[in-house]
């Protein structure tokens, strides 16, 4: 098993099967409402009675932890079918995976509302049965909503609740090159201009934070990309799907840690981080936003870096030989 990450000897954050998602408007618009519902309602299905604690912020609520309760139960459908969502205003599930981890963690569920977009995310156990099917789900849904951006893949779940830790993620990337150590509030200012507080440079553009097993790349990124659809269809290990609203990169059959000490193939990571690399994340951001923003410490600095060109570097590293075509 995965080791918890933590600090001063307390295990802060877990080895979770992650999704991410990023996109436009508002919870309630009727391009995102179908599908964020039914999410919510799958991931009920699923883990409806392990994910016994709840954090709701909207109307009646005033986002306290809470042992989950019939009442709350119906109280956290009926969000979803409100007609408007107000800034900072969301829903969150949380359950008790880990007999080691004694505060509510995994399963995860949240949504999340901000100026002009609004997040999705769920967390669930690394070793869960149902992750495979479950992504495919979720996927067919980030492909009907207005998807900016989004990402599958693992890597380490920081609570919300102990987001004031986040300077201690994105130091495993040595050993689990394929970690997905992000949350999404940490990197909206880097995704897109609108809204934005990064201080842009004039040859700064914005480009996706992350990608993972699954990537998702929403239509305002295409006009970079052209022929990158076209391009990965020609890689091994990578599959392509164009939906309606996003572009899905597949790395490999499952989603894998990329763990140095299990010798783990993260060479389709290699080739999606090149094909991608016009619409890469701004590292300017990334330093003001992610993990702590500590732009005067010259160590978070580095992490940042080393985070965002993980892939590219690692490439480097193992050789070019790992994005030629293997045999098929």
């Amino acid at each position: 098993m995965i080791e918890f990450l933590t600090y001063e000897g307390a295990p802060i954050a877990v080895p979770a099967f992650r999704i991410i998602a990023v996109l436009e408007g508002d919870i309630h618009d009727e391009a995102n409402r179908p599908g964020l519902t039914r999410a919510y309602g799958m991931f009920e299905a699923a883990f409806d009675e392990a994910a016994d604690t709840a954090s709701y912020n909207f109307p009646g609520h005033k986002g306290k932890l809470r042992k989950i309760t019939a009442s709350l139960k119906k109280d956290g459908r009926a969000f979803f079918a409100r007609e408007e969502t107000s800034y900072g205003e969301g829903l969150r599930r949380y359950s008790r995976a880990f007999a080691d981890f004694e505060e509510p963690a995994l399963p995860f569920f949240g949504v999340e509302q901000r100026s002009y977009e609004c997040f999705l995310e769920l967390d669930l156990p690394a070793d869960d049965a149902r992750i495979l099917s479950l992504a495919e789900d979720i996927a067919g849904e980030l492909g009907r909503t207005r998807t900016i951006w989004a990402v599958m893949g693992m890597g380490f779940f920081l609570p919300p609740y102990k987001s004031s830790l986040a300077f201690m993620l994105g130091r495993s990337i040595g050993r689990y090159r394929t970690g997905i150590d992000i949350s999404p509030s940490m990197v909206t200012d880097g995704l897109r201009r609108e809204g934005s507080a990064h201080r842009w440079k004039e040859d700064e553009q914005p480009g996706i934070p992350d990608l993972g097993w699954k990537t998702f790349i929403g239509r305002e990124f295409w006009p970079r990309i052209p022929d990158v659809a076209v391009a990965l269809k020609a890689e091994p290990d990578i599959t392509v799907e164009e939906l309606d609203n996003a572009l899905v990169i597949t790395a490999g059959d499952r989603p894998i840690w990329g763990d140095v000490d299990q010798g783990e193939d993260i060479s389709a990571y290699y080739t999606v981080a090149k094909h991608l690399s016009p619409i890469a994340y701004p590292v300017e951001a990334g330093k003001a936003f992610m993990f702590g923003g500590d732009t005067y410490d010259a160590g978070h600095v580095a992490r940042v870096e080393a985070y965002l060109t993980r892939y590219m570097q690692a490439y480097k590293k193992e050789g070019r030989q790992a994005l030629t075509p293997k045999p098929r």
